[in-house]
């Protein structure tokens, strides 16, 4: 055994000492690379998911306050895509877009999406015009009655702004998203590991009145549910807690 010790004061310390501990420092080392490339390796890949931060894009098409925040934007061919409205950081809707419902209106803002589900950050009031004063009706869309269980999410970090943006790692983000007016929406997941969004709104086109505490916990949502073009939205009569899967 050997006497040698190393004195803290000392500038060096015995060869032999110096040799056990770089040992010890390189297989701590190796161990800590081996972990981290497990654990990463044990992570889910994160969703898709895409936000155009700091990319102005110009939109026309008509604003619709209700149930959900929406620009309707045609095609020659007929075809109409419905993109969620929000405001910048966590709001929804901003003040400067209130009260324009059913007009057709121009805007630059931030393209939010995933898949098919489109959403547009406000975020250049300046750019802001009413193009037609007119407004213009939409038809009615029917819908079913129905049940639905899953995550409630804020949608619009869920559609790309941030990832994670759902789960417990995001839970007081969602929080005060939800709290400052981005629209509510519910998490569906098969047991492929597909998923779907259904935006949730109140019913007679008011918002959806509930506690923003409940964001990444599992509710469940009864109501009126129809299919807006690419936007699943289902008119809350009864949002409550429920056990997850």
């Amino acid at each position: 055994m050997s006497d040698a010790f190393y004195l803290g004061y000392d500038d060096s310390m015995p060869p032999s000492l110096a040799r056990f501990l770089g040992r010890v420092v390189f297989g701590l080392a190796f161990v800590a690379v081996v972990v981290v490339v497990a654990v990463a390796a044990s992570q889910s890949p994160a969703e898709p998911g895409d936000y155009g931060f700091g990319v102005e894009t110009p939109f026309e098409g008509v604003l619709m306050e209700e149930p959900i925040p929406l620009l309707q934007v045609g095609s020659g061919a007929g075809s109409i895509t419905n993109y969620v409205l929000v405001g910048s950081g966590k709001f929804g809707l901003p003040a400067f877009a209130l009260g324009h419902g059913g007009k057709r209106v121009h805007f630059n803002g931030s393209l939010i999406h995933k898949g098919d589900q489109q959403m547009i950050e406000l975020n250049d009031e300046k750019s802001f015009s009413v193009v037609s004063d007119q407004r213009e009706q939409r038809t009615g869309v029917l819908g079913m009655e129905t049940s639905l269980s899953g995550e409630l999410v804020d949608t619009k970090c869920y559609f790309g702004v941030m990832r994670p943006g759902a789960g417990k790692v995001h839970r007081g983000c969602a929080a005060r998203c939800l709290h400052g007016g981005v629209p509510p929406g519910l998490l569906l997941r098969d047991t492929a590991g597909r998923s779907v969004v259904v935006l949730l709104s109140g019913t007679d086109g008011k918002k959806l009145d509930f506690d923003t505490e409940w964001a990444a916990r599992w509710v469940k949502a009864t109501g009126r549910l129809s299919v807006r073009e690419n936007l699943p939205i289902l008119e809350v009569e009864r949002l409550e807690l429920t056990e997850g899967p």
